[in-house]
C-alpha cells in the first residue's frame, strides 16, 4: 500500500512539475515620451513564470535593467522617478484567463489591481505571453516635476513579450 501511495505521489509531482514554464529573458519595454521627447526603455532580462494547470502567471523586472538611448535619462529614471534603490523591482502576479491577465501590478512600492488584454499561445512546446497596456504614472506614485511636464507623458505604454520554457527538475 505504501508503495502505491508513493508511486501516485511521484506521478502527481511529475505531472505538476510538467505544468511549470519559466524564462529569465522576458522583454519588457515602455514609452513615456511626448511629442517633445522620446522616452523609451527596454530590458531583456525580465523573469516570468506560468503554471499551465492553474493559469497563474508572474512577471518581474529589476528597474535598473531598463536601458535608455541616453545614459542621463537612465540615471534620472532610476534616481528621480522610480527610485530604484528603494523600489528595485516592478512585478505582476495574477492569472491568465479568457484573453486577459488579471492581478496585482506593483511599481514604485505601490500595488494596483489591473486587468489587461493578453495572448498566451503555444509555440514549439513553449508558451509565449504578449501584452500591451497603459498605466497612469500618478497611480504608482511616480511624480513628474513641472519643469519637465511637457516632455514626459503622464502615462506609460508598457509592452511585454516572454517565451516561457517548460521547467525540468
Amino acid at each position: 500500500m505504501k508503495r502505491i501511495i508513493l508511486t501516485v505521489l511521484l506521478i502527481c509531482s511529475t505531472v505538476a512539475s510538467a505544468q511549470q514554464y519559466l524564462t529569465r529573458e522576458a522583454r519588457l519595454s515602455f514609452d513615456a515620451g511626448s511629442p517633445l521627447e522620446d522616452i523609451e526603455a527596454f530590458t531583456e532580462s525580465g523573469s516570468a513564470v506560468f503554471d499551465a494547470s492553474s493559469g497563474k502567471i508572474g512577471v518581474q523586472a529589476l528597474m535598473t535593467s531598463f536601458q535608455f538611448k541616453r545614459a542621463l535619462m537612465q540615471e534620472h529614471f532610476n534616481e528621480n522617478y522610480v527610485e530604484s534603490e528603494k523600489f528595485p523591482k516592478a512585478s505582476f502576479r495574477g492569472v491568465f484567463a479568457e484573453g486577459a491577465v488579471k492581478g496585482a501590478l506593483s511599481i514604485h512600492g505601490i500595488t494596483q489591481e489591473i486587468s489587461v488584454p493578453a495572448s498566451l499561445t503555444q509555440e514549439d512546446g513553449n508558451f509565449v505571453l504578449v501584452t500591451s497596456f497603459e498605466i497612469l504614472l500618478a497611480d504608482y506614485g511616480v511624480k513628474i516635476p513641472s519643469a519637465v511636464a511637457n516632455k514626459i507623458s503622464n502615462t506609460a505604454s508598457i509592452q511585454v513579450r516572454a517565451t516561457l520554457k517548460e521547467t525540468t527538475k
